[in-house]
């Protein structure tokens, strides 16, 4: 029987990792409330005489969500090991709950843009919203990547 203790290298990986795992979980789960919330909320898309009501935003909002887990997942992989980049994946999780935040406010509160003499209701926002949402995820996960490498021995 080894009495042994953990080094202290090893107790701060372990405090990482620990750290890393939370704000991973926070950061998807706003995620995920957030394409909840706009998919519930967003108005819908009314098309033509008939004034059909088409959930739009239930239904692409998903898509871009997906895409957003993928980079959001991938960065944040990127980040892992090392305590020294803690305060990197803490604000590149923050800055998804943030942009996702906002995406949310717009697509629920934005107006719906009338057009033609049937008038088409759509709704922009849930059009624009995630999308952007999406592609600024991607951004500041690059930009985390970026600001969490060490920098190289010249």
């Amino acid at each position: 029987m080894s009495t042994e203790q953990p080094s202290a290298s090893d107790r701060a990986a372990a405090t990482a990792d620990g750290s890393w795992m939370l704000w991973t979980t926070i950061g998807l789960g706003g995620l995920w409330v957030a394409v909840l919330l706009i998919s519930l909320f967003s108005p819908d898309l009314v098309s033509g005489s008939e004034q059909e009501h088409l959930p739009l935003a239930a239904f692409i909002t998903w898509l871009w969500g997906l895409f957003a887990t993928a980079a959001f997942v991938w960065s944040m992989g990127r980040l892992r090991g090392s305590a020294d980049r803690r305060t990197v994946w803490i604000g590149y999780a923050v800055t998804v709950l943030v942009v996702w935040g906002i995406a949310t406010v717009l697509c629920i509160v934005l107006p719906v843009i009338e057009t033609g003499s049937d008038p088409t209701q759509l709704p922009m926002g849930a059009l624009v919203a995630p999308v952007a949402a999406m592609v600024l995820t991607t951004v500041a996960g690059v930009v985390a990547g970026v600001f969490g490498r060490p920098p190289e021995a010249g």
